[in-house]
Parts: C-alpha cells; sequence; structure tokens
C-alpha cells in the first residue's frame, strides 16, 4: 500500500504542478505586462508572495532531507543545485520586472517588459518541468 500511495502522492503532485503552468502562464502575462492597474498590482504582490512561500517551502521542508539522503550521489545532487540556480534567477528576474514597473523608462538596455515577461514564463515553466523531474527523487 505504501508504494501505491507514494505513486497516487507523486501522480497528485504532477497534476498540481499542470495546474501551476497553466496558472502561471495566464497569471504571469497579465500581471506583470499590463502596467500600474491596481489589480495588476496586486496580482503581482500575490503571484511574487506564492511563488516565495513555495520556494521557502522547499527550502525547509524537501531540499535539506533530499540533499542528506543524496549526499553519496553527486550525480543527482547536480539536478538540484541547478534548479536552485534557475530559482534565483529567477527571482532576479522578477525584481528587474518590479523595477521596470516602478520606473517605466529605466530600461538601461535589459529588454522590454514584453520580452522579460515571456522570459519569467519561459523560466517558470522550466522549472517546473525540471520539478517533476526530480519527484521520483523524494521516494
Amino acid at each position: 500500500m505504501t508504494a501505491a500511495m507514494s505513486e497516487l502522492d507523486l501522480r497528485a503532485l504532477h497534476g498540481m504542478h499542470d495546474m501551476s503552468r497553466r496558472e502561471v502562464i495566464r497569471l504571469t502575462r497579465f500581471t506583470f505586462r499590463t502596467g500600474q492597474d491596481s489589480r495588476c498590482v496586486l496580482g503581482r504582490r500575490l503571484f511574487k508572495q506564492s511563488l516565495r512561500l513555495h520556494f521557502a517551502a522547499e527550502d525547509r521542508a524537501l531540499r535539506p532531507p533530499l540533499h542528506r539522503s543524496l549526499a553519496h550521489r553527486p550525480d543527482l545532487l547536480m539536478p538540484l543545485e541547478a534548479m536552485e540556480a534557475e530559482r534565483a534567477a529567477l527571482e532576479e528576474l522578477i525584481d528587474v520586472i518590479d523595477e521596470l514597473h516602478a520606473h517605466p523608462g529605466a530600461d538601461a538596455g535589459i529588454g522590454g517588459l514584453g520580452d522579460l515577461t515571456n522570459s519569467l514564463v519561459t523560466g517558470l515553466t522550466g522549472q517546473l518541468k525540471h520539478e517533476d523531474a526530480a519527484l521520483p527523487l523524494i521516494r
């Protein structure tokens, strides 16, 4: 029963990631591309808060036990470390987008808001795919 339950739990996590991918695309395109409309500003805040809570939960409950249990398997630790680097890049990208929203004329050669938003969608969906691939390591 434990193996069946474990498989069921992983399917549920995959389903949650599928839903998250759809929502990330919709929400990101709406909240990060549209200007200073109060709904968009609130959407950006909620989006960032949810994403940071997700990352914090992984940091507390998932990453430490995985790192401990895989310490003897550097080949399996490398994908986890790559995901952590991706995550840091996503957080930096969100900060850059926030800065552009706060100072719309301050592009400074970093690309337009639309391009940055597309990069955020691509990065987040890629991150979720990598998390899906790492789910079997949780067992």
